[in-house]
């Protein structure tokens, strides 16, 4: 586990709480090994969850003899991704497989009696007039309850509309996490958190 900082939203959240505070969260990565590393941890003692669903069309995969992760990101420029992009990608698939990863996340975390806030970076997550099904549309509607945003707005959108700067890599700094986190504390049921 890696050493993270302790003045973003999740990390002031666990101060508030007086929570213990782990982060697994990793660079990069898309929605599959997001929901593994979920999933790792749901069997813990009794915990509370923070989970930022990043975007779809992000596409994770590992070599059948490694257990490491990889990602491909559009725009990036080796061989492998350029083909994968081109060939096989599909915002169809990015969507159905995210949604299908996010619902068993949150089954998961409801069965096992932990608390969580879940919040999403990409609005394709709940587009509806391309690329859909009624799988698509039934799975939305049995999550959509579960994902809070800033006001309509992924975390980086809400910091960039509050004039908030911007680090390495586009993401927010110190004082936008704490302005993320006085929204959450007010908006996203911490009160029910600080309760159970």
């Amino acid at each position: 586990m890696r050493i993270h900082s302790n003045l973003t939203y999740s990390a002031l959240l666990a101060q508030c709480l007086d929570l213990e505070y782990k982060c697994f969260a990793q660079p990069g990565v898309g929605n599959l090994v997001i929901a593994e590393q979920i999933l790792n941890q749901a069997g813990i003692e009794p915990a509370v969850f923070v989970i930022n669903w990043t975007y779809i069309d992000r596409f994770d995969y590992t070599a059948s003899f490694i257990n490491k992760w990889s990602t491909l990101r559009p725009g990036a420029t080796d061989p492998l991704a350029e083909h994968y992009y081109k060939n096989l990608h599909s915002q169809y698939r990015d969507k159905l497989t995210t949604l299908i990863n996010i619902k068993i996340c949150i089954d998961a975390l409801i069965a096992a009696n932990h608390l969580f806030v879940m919040t999403y970076m990409d609005h394709l997550i709940f587009e509806t007039k391309w690329h859909t099904s009624p799988a698509i549309l039934k799975l939305q509607e049995s999550i959509r309850p579960h994902l809070k945003t800033w006001e309509g707005k992924n975390l980086s959108e809400y910091s960039a509309m509050r004039g908030h700067e911007f680090g390495v890599q586009a993401h927010p700094l110190a004082p936008a996490h704490k302005d993320l986190f006085d929204y959450a504390l007010q908006n996203f049921g911490i009160d029910k958190i600080q309760a159970s």
